[in-house]
């Protein structure tokens, strides 16, 4: 176990996986002053920047790929921190996070809160990446709070989620931009002054950025801060909605994280709030289903069908131009489904919603992640696995399905 002495003043940035003891003196990580008998854990896809507010000495418990450097002149962690103290002072109320994945965003969103907090506001965080989701679990939009400063956001309790339905926000971007914009509502409803919103990764290509664009139009805050030389100048557009741009290089040192490295960080997330989960039925009478064409579509009596198709129907429904068939099926005639308005049929095999990640909630509050076990079509009950306890008046159901270990695979039909 190394010690390391620092100067008041001095910085070393902290690559993980590591442990730190601070022996004496005092240093402030991210905006958190830690001093003589604290201690915290770096992990192992994460960096910490530490600067010594007087003169300390800390003892550090390395492995494997961890790595302590001096803090680098062409670091902007400096820069990151006369913003933070900028924007606190200001008081802003609403600030949005942009840049590249890896590229500082959320160590930035740590030290926004950690300065709000310290000036004496009340600030919240809306976590808006649903595939590497800090706050809340994947898939998930989240906002969290604590009455304390945290070395990292995922320290935040979340206080209130929603449910996009997927780890990629492609195929989603009205939703997300929609259910963001309701989040900021609603922190500012109960009661905290500023709001730091850290969104994805995703803007390295046109769509990125418009979605972007789309995102700042609906949140209209008073600043934001973007991180990579290339976006620079694509904000600069809302200054003229009078939002402040703050455009800050991306470190030349970073950890990035591998794509099985994300895996591996979700696979926890998702762990985090399944595992140990109870059992709940859900009677389909009783909730607004979404999410999933078989449930939300127009129910279908099996006998103006089965003689059409091979096999044992339990349970079938219909959108415009789409049957939904779900049993045990070996064959279908599309020909003569077609002179009944079918111009397509979806099978799903008996058992096919086993372990399909889900989320179970409130109407208006917060939604809960849950696993699907069973569509019990002869009670019209959804068997469910979560640590959800409140009245359940929705479930939405994604194409994501959990293995034991709590890996993604996604289901094909849909």
């Amino acid at each position: 176990m190394p010690s390391i002495k620092l100067a008041n003043g001095e910085a070393i940035k902290l690559y993980g996986p590591m442990s730190v003891v601070v022996k004496s003196g005092c240093i402030d990580v991210h905006g958190k002053l830690t001093c003589a008998g604290d201690k915290f854990v770096v992990h192992r896809a994460r960096n910490y920047v530490a600067i010594a507010s007087s003169d300390c000495e800390l003892d550090v418990n390395m492995v494997n790929d961890s790595q302590i450097q001096a803090l680098d002149p062409s670091d902007p962690y400096l820069r990151k921190r006369e913003i933070a103290l900028e924007l606190a002072k200001r008081g802003c109320k609403r600030i949005v996070v942009l840049g590249c994945v890896d590229c500082g965003k959320t160590s930035f969103t740590t030290l926004m809160f950690n300065t709000l907090l310290a000036s004496g506001l009340k600030p919240a965080v809306v976590d808006g990446d649903v595939g590497q989701a800090d706050i809340g679990p994947p898939g998930f939009i989240s906002m969290g709070y604590s009455e304390n400063p945290v070395y990292w956001i995922n320290e935040l309790k979340p206080l209130l989620m929603k449910f996009i339905g997927d780890i990629k926000p492609q195929g989603y971007v009205h939703t997300v931009v929609n259910v963001i914009a309701k989040i900021v509502e609603l922190v500012e409803r109960a009661g905290f002054n500023s709001v730091v919103v850290d969104t994805d990764g995703w803007v390295r290509d046109e769509y990125g950025i418009l979605h972007k664009y789309a995102l700042i139009e609906a949140i209209k805050p008073d600043a934001i801060v973007v991180f990579g030389s290339e976006l620079k100048g694509y904000f600069s557009r809302f200054r003229k909605l009078g939002a402040s741009i703050y455009e800050i290089e991306a470190p030349i040192y970073r950890k990035v994280r591998s794509r099985e490295e994300r895996r591996m960080l979700r696979s926890l997330r998702y762990r985090e709030f399944l595992e140990n989960a109870q059992v709940l039925r859900i009677s389909l009478e009783d909730v607004v289903v979404d999410g999933c064409s078989l449930l939300c579509g127009q129910e279908v009596d099996p006998s103006t069908i089965s003689n059409f198709v091979e096999g044992k129907v339990l349970y079938a429904s219909r959108l415009p131009g789409v049957l939904n068939v779900y049993g045990l099926i070996r064959n279908y005639n599309l020909e003569e489904l077609k002179k009944l308005g079918y111009e397509r049929v979806r099978v799903y095999n008996q058992g096919f919603e086993k372990n399909l990640y889900c989320a179970v909630g409130s109407l208006n509050g917060t939604e809960y992640p849950c696993l699907l076990e069973k569509i019990d079509f002869e009670t019209r009950e959804l068997v469910v696995r979560t640590k959800y306890s409140g009245k359940v008046e929705l479930i939405r159901v994604s194409r994501i399905k959990l293995t034991p270990d709590y890996s993604e695979e996604y289901l094909e039909v849909w």
